[in-house]
């Protein structure tokens, strides 16, 4: 096999492992957050879907707006946690990206 076409394979295989890796993580990663008074919380999987919400015993009993101020506020703080983990991913993969494109475009010398 030529050996760029070798290196080609190799770096895709690479690129592949990230991909599965980043793919597993966002199966498998939860976010949670929780309003200030920390009677309810949310929390969400790596692709922004509600999983669970807790909402402490009473609460209900303060009414709809309360309730839906506190939902809110967890929720947001879920989102704010989960979007801020994205991007560390996004800037890891896209430097991973860029050093597999370098090794590509300017290969080791030969030994």
């Amino acid at each position: 096999m030529h050996p760029q076409v070798a290196a080609v394979l190799r770096q895709a295989q690479r690129l592949q492992s990230i991909m599965d890796a980043q793919l597993h993580k966002m199966d498998n990663a939860t976010f949670t957050g929780t309003d200030v008074q920390h009677t309810v919380s949310v929390t969400l999987n790596g692709h922004h879907e509600v999983t669970d919400i807790r909402i402490a015993d009473g609460l209900l009993r303060l009414g709809t707006r309360v309730v839906q101020q506190r939902l809110n506020e967890a929720l947001q703080q879920a989102m704010s946690a989960a979007t801020a983990a994205i991007e560390a991913d996004r800037e890891r993969i896209d430097a991973l990206v860029a050093e597999i494109t370098d090794e590509l475009a300017d290969p080791p010398a030969a030994p």
